[in-house]
């Protein structure tokens, strides 16, 4: 029971979510690039991405392209209107960095199913669990 009133606690935070200006979730997505500021709830650093922070960068055509911190990577998303979000059929090059979190950003990337989204952050969820946090790149 816990868990259901969790979900939908996450979904209207989701399905509520905009800008005073009446953006949807994706108009704010697609606004610009987000750079990863946390994940599972802890900081992403320098250390954790010696070559630079990942980023990302949604289309209006549903596509999905950014850098893994290492890696260039691309695929397709798509959102409901409950706040849903799918990122699927990723691709990246592979070229090795040493002590990158690469691979566990990416798989966070793809395990998200909601998304609350505005100007400044993004958060992706998996089960009501924040998994990834992302902010606009400067």
């Amino acid at each position: 029971m816990k868990k259901i009133i969790s979900f939908i606690a996450v979904l209207a935070m989701v399905t509520g979510c905009g800008s005073t200006k009446g953006d949807t979730p994706q108009q704010m997505l697609t606004a610009g690039t987000w750079q990863l500021k946390s994940m599972q709830g802890k900081d992403a650093t320098t250390q954790d991405f010696a070559n630079g922070m990942p980023y990302v960068t949604f289309t209006s055509d549903y596509k999905i392209s950014g850098k893994g911190g290492c890696n260039n990577f691309s695929g397709s998303y798509n959102l409901n209107e409950e706040g849903g979000i799918n990122i699927s059929s990723l691709i990246s090059t592979k070229m090795y960095c040493e002590g990158v979190k690469e691979n566990d950003f990416l798989e966070l990337l793809q395990a998200s199913d909601a998304v609350d989204v505005d100007k400044d952050k993004i958060v992706l969820f998996k089960e009501t669990k924040e998994i990834l946090v992302l902010t606009p790149k400067n």
